[in-house]
């Protein structure tokens, strides 16, 4: 049999430069997943989505990441 894949609803995740950490000297970081993103959204509209909500934010924006939720079956 074929296995069939079937997209379904993507998340948006975009990570945050929160400054660097006294005590480690590593860069903390901070994330937002927000959910429901139309699985056929290009990939420079949900960047465009990304860095929208990334201007309404204090810290610096890192990254901005797709998250695929497909279902595989017989």
């Amino acid at each position: 049999m074929a296995v069939v894949a079937t997209k379904n609803l993507s998340g948006l995740k975009i990570r945050f430069d929160c400054g660097m950490d006294d005590v480690t000297g590593k860069t903390k970081v901070k994330s937002k997943t927000y959910s429901n993103v139309d699985p056929e959204a290009t990939d420079d509209d949900v960047y465009a989505v990304g860095s929208v909500i990334a201007s309404l934010q204090n810290n610096t924006l890192l990254e901005v990441a797709i998250i695929d939720n497909t279902t595989l079956s017989e």
